[in-house]
């Protein structure tokens, strides 16, 4: 069974789940040209701000990261900054506040 190219959010434990993991991660493969994941503040420069869309962790919390939305010059969704935050996994979802996108863990 063939299922649609798309991002595919909150999808463990569903039909098809191992499926629509390796479509996540080919995806995420093409959005890394585009948007960066940066873990210290000072390493997010006026250039790299300029030229991809960069995605702050922010904060750890019980079953969830946060990350904090810099810049988009690429104006990516908000459902593309979420698979390249989980680094291309997405399985159990993601929720937004205003520029915060939290990602749920295990």
């Amino acid at each position: 069974m063939s299922i649609e190219k798309r991002i595919y959010s909150s999808y463990a434990f569903s039909e098809n789940d191992i499926e629509k993991m390796k479509i996540n991660i080919e995806i995420y493969k093409e959005l890394k040209e585009k948007a960066v994941v940066i873990y210290n503040q000072e390493k997010a420069t006026d250039e790299l701000l300029k030229g991809k869309t960069v995605l702050l962790d922010y904060k750890h919390g019980y079953a969830h990261t946060d990350y904090k939305v810099l810049s988009n010059p690429h104006n990516l969704s908000t459902l593309e900054m979420a698979l390249v935050c989980d680094g291309g996994n997405l399985c159990f979802g993601y929720r937004t506040s205003g520029n915060i996108i939290t990602i749920q863990t295990d």
